[in-house]
Parts: C-alpha cells; sequence; structure tokens
C-alpha cells in the first residue's frame, strides 16, 4: 500500500510544471534519495521480521520439537540409497 502510494505521489509530481524546470541531474538526485528510501524500509522491514521470527523460536523450542516429529517420518532403514536396476532378458 505504502510503495502505491509513494509510486502515485512520484507520478504526480513529475506531472506539476515545477518538474519541467527540473533538469536531468535533479531529476536522477530526486529518483535516488526515493530508491534509497525504498531500500531503506525494506532493509528495516526485513532485519525486523528477522528478529521477530528468531525471538519466536526461541520462545517456542519444545513446540517446535512436537512440530518436528511430523516431519521425521521418513527414513530409509530398509533402503539402499541407490538401489540397481534390474534388466529383463527377451
Amino acid at each position: 500500500m505504502a510503495t502505491r502510494l509513494l509510486l502515485v505521489t512520484t507520478l504526480l509530481l513529475l506531472r506539476t510544471p515545477a518538474a519541467e524546470a527540473l533538469m536531468e541531474p535533479e531529476l536522477c538526485y530526486v529518483l535516488d534519495a526515493i530508491l534509497f528510501l525504498y531500500g531503506l524500509i525494506i532493509t528495516i522491514l526485513y532485519c525486523r521480521l528477522k528478529f521477530l521470527t528468531h525471538r519466536e523460536s526461541q520462545q517456542g523450542a519444545g513446540k517446535e520439537q512436537k512440530e518436528e516429529a511430523i516431519y521425521t517420518g521418513l527414513s530409509s532403514e530398509g533402503q539402499e540409497t541407490y538401489e540397481t536396476l534390474q534388466m529383463k532378458s527377451s
């Protein structure tokens, strides 16, 4: 939602007569600032997500062990890793 708002705002600002007065380098500086802010916001959200998931994993360690047992059901105790194929003679 914020990305759409930023995009719409940028497009509206570029359509104004004041934007026509900007020369090419100034326009690049404005776009660089917008990209810098976008990258900063995405980085902050990513770090926040990593910290929240790390905190939740520490709090729910016992719960994860029970859930992990669901996925450990597959085993190859009676099988070899690679089985040889038998050729049928005709």
